[in-house]
C-alpha cells in the first residue's frame, strides 16, 4: 500500500511518447529499489501553463523530450550551468517552491563514447539541429574540437546554433563528402520508427571513423547497419538512452541505478516487438 505522504511521481512530458521506453526503464528501477513512486508518460503539446500545474501536483521530477527541450526553459525558476550553456533541458526536479532544469543528454552521449578511441583532429559531422545536437555541440566544445560540420534540412536553425560555437561549418547537403570524418553523429529523427532512414554510404570513409546514432528505436538503424558492414566502430542510441536515464534517476532519487545485461536484453526485446 502506497503512503500518499511519501509518494512522489516522476514522468516524461513530450509528444509523441508512444515509442518511449522511459516509463519501462524508470519503473523497473523504481521497483528494484523499493521506492514509493511511479513513472508516468504525459503526452502534452502545450506547456505554457505547465509550471503552475507541476507545482500543485505531487511530482518529484520529470523528463522533457521532443518538442519541449528548449521551450521548457521559460518555465523554470533555476537552471543547471551546463543546461544553461546547452540551452536545452531534459530533466526537471520539482518542488512547490521551484522547478530546476538539468541536461543529462550530455552525460549520456559522453558515456557512450567513453570507451572509443576517436581521432579528435578529424572533422566531426552532426546531422540534426535539435536539443540533442545542442548537448553534443557543448560536449565537443569542452573537448576543444576544431572542425565541426552541422547538417540540417533548414540552414536557419543550424545557423542559430552555430552562433554560439566557433569552428562550425553549416550545410544542408546530406551527400557531403564525409571520407575524412573522425566522428559522424545522427541526432535527427531520421532512422526512427515511422521516419525515413538516414541513408549515408560509408564505403569510402576512413577506417578511423566512429559512427554514433542517438536513435535507439530501432537500435539497428540503417546507419548502424552500414557501420557494421564497413567494419567501423559505432555507438548505438541505446547506450546514450540508458546513461542519460541513469543520470536523471540519480538526480531525483540520489541512487545511481544498475544497468545490467538482463535489463539491456529486456529493452532490446521490447524494441524488437515494436
Amino acid at each position: 500500500m502506497i503512503n500518499n505522504e511519501k509518494f512522489k511521481a516522476v514522468g516524461i512530458i513530450g509528444n509523441p511518447l508512444k515509442q518511449s521506453l522511459s516509463p519501462y526503464l524508470h519503473n523497473y528501477w523504481i521497483k528494484k529499489y523499493g521506492l514509493s513512486s511511479y513513472y508516468l508518460p504525459l503526452p502534452i503539446d502545450n506547456i505554457n501553463y505547465l509550471k503552475g500545474a507541476i507545482k500543485k501536483l505531487n511530482f518529484l521530477g520529470l523528463n522533457i523530450t521532443i518538442p519541449h527541450k528548449k521551450s521548457i526553459i521559460n518555465q523554470l525558476d533555476e537552471i543547471d550551468v551546463s543546461a544553461r550553456e546547452i540551452r536545452a533541458v531534459n530533466t526537471l526536479i520539482c518542488s512547490k517552491k521551484k522547478l530546476k532544469g538539468f541536461n543529462t543528454d550530455i552525460i549520456g552521449f559522453k558515456k557512450g563514447l567513453q570507451k572509443k578511441k576517436w581521432n579528435k583532429k578529424r572533422p566531426v559531422i552532426i546531422f540534426g539541429a535539435g536539443g540533442a545536437a545542442e548537448a553534443i555541440l557543448y560536449f565537443l566544445k569542452l573537448e576543444n574540437i576544431k572542425d565541426i560540420i552541422l547538417i540540417n534540412r533548414t540552414k536557419k536553425r543550424a545557423k542559430e546554433m552555430a552562433k554560439k560555437y566557433k569552428n562550425i561549418r553549416i550545410s544542408s547537403d546530406s551527400n557531403l563528402d564525409i571520407k575524412e570524418a573522425g566522428l559522424i553523429i545522427n541526432t535527427s529523427s531520421l532512422g526512427m520508427i515511422g521516419y525515413p532512414d538516414l541513408k549515408i554510404k560509408l564505403n569510402k570513409i576512413n577506417k578511423e571513423a566512429i559512427i554514433y546514432d542517438v536513435v535507439y528505436n530501432p537500435i539497428n538503424t540503417y546507419l548502424i547497419r552500414e557501420a557494421k558492414k564497413q567494419k567501423l566502430e559505432f555507438v548505438t542510441g541505446l547506450d546514450m538512452f540508458l546513461e542519460q536515464a541513469r543520470a536523471s534517476f540519480e538526480i531525483w532519487f540520489k541512487i545511481k541505478p544498475d544497468i545490467n545485461t538482463s535489463l539491456i536484453n529486456n529493452i532490446k526485446k521490447k524494441i524488437s516487438k515494436r
